[in-house]
């Protein structure tokens, strides 16, 4: 297993044990405002990958070269 694998594992583990070790010391205001920080990146990162995917039944084109150019992946109409 990769060290960053297992680190990605933990991750989760080590944040709800700082989360329960600054609860027990911090002001609720603190502990508010973690929380509307976590809310607000949460809807930011569902609203850009909403607004940035692809159409459904839209086919995906892989890049490629043309005349010695670089034509990036982008979404192609259906068959």
């Amino acid at each position: 297993m990769r060290w960053a694998e297992f680190g990605l594992f933990l991750a989760p583990f080590a944040l709800y044990a700082a989360w329960r070790i600054a609860a027990a010391t911090a002001r609720p205001a603190v502990l508010w405002g973690v929380v509307a920080l976590v809310v607000v990146l949460a809807a930011g990162t569902l609203w850009y990958g909403l607004s940035n995917g692809m159409r459904p039944g839209s086919d995906y084109v892989p890049a490629r070269i043309v005349g010695g150019q670089i034509v990036p992946g982008h979404a192609g109409a259906p068959p």
